[in-house]
């Protein structure tokens, strides 16, 4: 192997590098998580929580990229959103999500009400999409990640994962109202 090969492979069985590991990622997989799961923020801290813990446990198991642990991380995760629906029968609106993007953002009341009614739209616009497609324009718009890099991530084709978002943006604009 040569030695580029090398330093591209992490090792998590110390508890510094999971910690590493760890700081390096939370938010990563905490937007992920809030994308995929809407709120409240107290269970998406939850389900984040339980995705490091449960990588801490197999951690032993893990050997590869920077890239590949983020990977591992987010399988977690959608594992365990998909635990958390069928528990809960339900994808609702985050009722917290106006706290945190109306009110730090502007000061005018009236474009506070216009801003949380275009969020409610738009939130309900995204449970109307396959759970596929969510999850792309998530990885896409909330990660900031590459067509290519979701492609690899989900094992689909760069040109399948950009035909889902050209055909979720042009449903949301098409039911948009007004």
């Amino acid at each position: 192997m040569a030695k580029n090969s090398i330093q591209e492979y992490i090792s998590l069985k110390g508890a510094d590098d999971f910690q590493q590991f760890y700081n390096r990622n939370l938010m990563t997989v905490f937007r992920y998580i809030y994308g995929l799961h809407g709120g409240p923020i107290e269970e998406v801290e939850d389900l984040t929580a339980e995705t490091f813990l449960r990588a801490w446990k197999s951690r032993h198991q893990f050997l590869g990229s920077e890239s590949a642990g983020l990977g591992w991380l987010l399988k977690i995760a959608r594992n365990l959103i998909i635990d958390a629906h069928r528990c809960q029968k339900r994808r609702g609106y985050p009722e917290d999500i106006e706290k945190h993007i109306v009110q730090s953002n502007l000061q005018n009341p009236e474009q506070q009400v216009m801003t949380q009614e275009q969020i409610r739209t738009l939130w309900s616009l995204l449970n109307t999409l396959s759970d596929l497609q969510r999850e792309i324009l998530v990885l896409r718009y909330l990660l900031g990640w590459r067509v290519q890099d979701i492609g690899n991530h989900l094992g689909v084709k760069e040109n399948t994962v950009s035909v889902y978002i050209s055909r979720a943006i042009k449903r949301i604009r098409r039911e948009w109202p007004g």
